[in-house]
């Protein structure tokens, strides 16, 4: 992690997604408009975007690997994906594997 005056000093905030200095009173990028600070959902801290935790609470700021492969794989639309057709293919073959070897087994 970066170390805070690296990111926040006299001279301002750097934008993590196109590293544009901004002076330290702005909430957005004047470059990019993107947003430079986020809410704490655990103690509703205002952190800046590129903090992994809060600083505060220590809760984590951003999502796993899982939770975003999660998203992608079942967002909510009525069409069926490539990827949740692999997925369903996957289980539905682990599942006949035990059933059908439970069923030797006994």
């Amino acid at each position: 992690m970066p170390s805070k005056n690296a990111i926040q000093g006299e001279k301002g905030l750097l934008c993590p997604k196109c590293s544009h200095l901004n002076p330290s009173n702005l909430n957005q990028c004047e470059y990019c408009n993107s947003q430079l600070f986020v809410k704490c959902k655990k103690c509703s801290a205002k952190v800046q975007r590129v903090f992994s935790q809060c600083p505060e609470c220590r809760h984590r700021m951003h999502k796993s690997v899982f939770q975003k492969i999660k998203r992608r794989m079942f967002r909510r639309s009525k069409k069926i994906t490539l990827g949740q057709t692999i997925f369903i293919v996957i289980v539905a073959f682990g599942a006949y594997k035990v059933i059908t070897m439970a069923a030797g087994k006994m």
